[in-house]
């Protein structure tokens, strides 16, 4: 199942990321704040003035080379509380240094501006009544290291061409990261939670191959070859897949419930499997409508149960899902009621604002630009990749 709008990733993913410090990504906050991944002397001074004690702690997190799941559980695991009691705004990329705002219910502040975590930093404490949740934020700043084997002088002729024929508007493709970088199969384990298929779910995400490690890969197809046998396999797997230990341990003792056993994975985890098979027939449908050269709504739909099919992107969705053997209702996923999907839509096109080249050296152009929240650079960036 080839993802429409992300063929032109594998050109320019050598040239972004080489170090967490060439993708640097600064939330816009709800109330419109730039923050920063610095700690300056100011907001240092600020912290030790907090003021008055409400149910939720808010805090700018600061991360490199951390999911933003990975170091919420670190946090909490520090502060002895349930992971259920933070929220946040907006996931993060992990190779990168990011700042993004959380909320912690019911904690101390004292206590969280004690915690010492490599690459971890917690910093413009303030209370409030409002508990974070995803969306609660403007967009994202984003200040990135581009690397293609070019010379200065090839590159600033680049740099020119660029800014002479950037489009004001941006295909709004869902990136890579939402189908999974490693191992591309989010939206393939989302159609099968729509199918009802909870084994073939749980076969994809214990089994399937990608790109990691000997070691990962291994354990894969050791578990694929002795599939059933979840106790000896469990022995396998290493501690840091522990997503995939926890569906194993919950097969070891019962090696038919694969429902139960997807339980285990954390509820947001098990949405984003739904959220990416409906990402993948949003980047078809806004893929064909660009190939045939039609006439766009400002929105295209992201599909649920209560969506409505109407006309040719109506007919294009059909068609999708008559061929993956699906339909509207599967989106009311019977099995797993709680990840029930009633659609909604996504902006067709987004803008790009305050673009600009910082810096132009041999193998290197550094630019920063603002994109609108849940828009992808490495979208952007693919698009940008067409001018090398």
């Amino acid at each position: 199942m080839d993802i429409p709008g992300i063929k032109d990733y594998d050109k320019i993913q050598n040239w972004i990321k080489s170090a967490p410090e060439d993708f640097i990504v600064e939330e816009i906050d709800w109330r419109n704040r730039q923050l920063k991944v610095g700690y300056n002397f100011i907001e240092k001074i600020k912290d030790f003035f907090i003021g008055e004690f409400k149910d939720q702690l808010h805090a700018t997190l600061v991360k490199k080379n951390y999911t933003t799941q990975r170091a919420l559980d670190q946090i909490a695991s520090k502060l002895q509380i349930s992971r259920k009691r933070m929220g946040y705004a907006g996931t993060k990329d992990k190779k990168a240094v990011t700042a993004q705002r959380i909320s912690i219910w019911n904690v101390d502040a004292e206590k969280v501006k004690k915690l010492k975590m490599k690459d971890l930093i917690l910093k413009n404490f303030e209370y409030s009544k409002k508990r974070l949740n995803l969306g609660d934020l403007q967009g994202n700043t984003f200040t990135i290291a581009f690397r293609p084997e070019l010379t200065k002088k090839d590159l600033l002729v680049k740099k020119k061409k660029i800014i002479e024929e950037m489009p004001g508007k941006i295909p709004n493709f869902f990136g890579q990261q939402r189908f999974g970088k490693q191992r591309t199969i989010n939206h393939l384990v989302g159609k099968a939670l729509l199918l009802g298929d909870l084994e073939g779910a749980t076969r994809l995400i214990l089994t399937e191959l990608g790109d990691e490690s000997p070691e990962t890969v291994s354990v894969r197809k050791f578990a694929l070859e002795h599939w059933g046998d979840f106790k000896e396999t469990i022995a396998k797997f290493p501690k840091y897949l522990d997503i995939e230990l926890s569906v194993l341990n919950s097969l070891a003792k019962s090696p038919k419930d694969f429902g139960n056993a997807l339980q285990k994975i954390p509820k947001k985890i098990r949405k984003m499997y739904i959220h990416s098979y409906q990402s993948y027939v949003f980047n078809m449908v806004l893929d064909r409508l660009l190939s045939e050269g039609n006439e766009f709504p400002e929105e295209l739909p992201l599909i649920g149960y209560e969506s409505e099919l109407n006309g040719k992107i109506g007919m294009i969705i059909k068609e999708q899902l008559a061929k993956d053997g699906l339909e509207l209702a599967s989106f009311k996923l019977r099995r797993t009621p709680t990840l029930a999907e009633p659609g909604q839509y996504r902006r067709a096109f987004f803008d790009v604002r305050g673009f600009r080249v910082l810096k132009v050296e041999d193998n290197l152009i550094k630019m920063k630009f603002v994109l609108p929240k849940g828009c992808y650079a490495t979208t952007f960036l693919m698009h940008l990749g067409r001018f090398f």
